[in-house]
């Protein structure tokens, strides 16, 4: 009888610590079973679990992200535009955020407003590319196909190894029929992040045409030599490009540059902040 007060002073304490990062691991597999409700277009379900994973854990952009995303599927877009301002005050350089409101203010006939929320990231953040890269999303979504190309060299000053500002630059020199220039810049995208099917695609479609430039090869090499950054942001977002913009016409406005509409999840419950293949509308370029 004489242990009773340690042991239970022992076990209260032992509880105590299972039961820390209690929230962050419910918000996680809550935000996975919204996930798959998202993924299998019963919205409905995807908003109950976002909402709880993002009562969890509510300094989480991601699921505050997801929460948006679920209720923009469903028409609520005044509560998804608070959400999404919501995940930005939580985490101001969150892409897939950014890129949520942005596609959302587009879709109400917005544009210049979309315009000011990308520029004002621009601004606070110049060590970025993703401003840079979201407004050239923009610019091409709106049919400034000029504009686009010069926001996607504004990122690649910003970093010059930057996998997704490299691919949409391809694209862009591919849709206007530079076929070198774009096969180049998709070789330098593939030669920071092998693993983007969409990349290898179009590099396969352009050998077929430029092989005597381009012999093949078992490796991929960077048309310049780059330096090589331990981490980029948002580097885990895959690269998917749009349909080619025929002679004459704009972007498809239906179409998404990266997937990052699709909610993000994470690997692991104790990284849960950490951005996987989102995406989003990025939606996470």
């Amino acid at each position: 009888m004489r242990f009773r007060g340690p042991f239970l002073c022992c076990a209260t304490l032992c509880l105590g610590t299972l039961l820390t990062g209690c929230g962050r691991t419910t918000g996680f597999f809550n935000n996975s079973l919204g996930s798959q409700h998202y993924k299998a277009g019963n919205f409905s379900a995807a908003e109950r679990y976002f909402h709880m994973a993002a009562a969890d854990s509510p300094e989480n952009a991601d699921y505050l992200h997801n929460l948006a995303s679920s209720m923009k599927k469903q028409g609520r877009t005044a509560q998804a535009e608070q959400l999404y301002r919501r995940a930005l005050d939580v985490d101001p350089s969150h892409q897939p955020s950014y890129h949520g409101l942005a596609s959302l203010m587009k879709e109400q006939g917005r544009p210049e407003e979309a315009r000011q929320v990308i520029a004002m990231w621009a601004d606070t953040q110049p060590y970025m590319p993703e401003p840079h890269i979201e407004m050239a999303w923009l610019n091409r979504e709106t049919g400034n196909i000029p504009e686009s190309e010069a926001n996607l060299r504004q990122a690649l000053q910003v970093d010059p190894t930057n996998a997704t500002a490299l691919a949409h630059l391809g694209q862009t020199y591919q849709d206007q029929g530079r076929g070198r220039e774009a096969l180049a810049m998709y070789r330098r995208s593939l030669y920071q992040d092998w693993y983007q099917p969409d990349v290898k695609s179009r590099i396969g479609s352009l050998n077929g045409s430029w092989a005597p430039s381009y012999p093949q090869s078992n490796s991929v090499m960077a048309a310049q030599p780059t330096p090589m950054f331990a981490q980029q942001p948002y580097a885990t977002s895959p690269v998917v490009l749009l349909p080619p913009v025929p002679s004459g016409a704009t972007a498809d406005s239906s179409a998404q540059p990266v997937q990052l509409g699709t909610p993000i999840t994470a690997s692991d419950p104790a990284h849960a902040n950490e951005r996987t293949a989102a995406a989003e509308e990025v939606e996470a370029h």
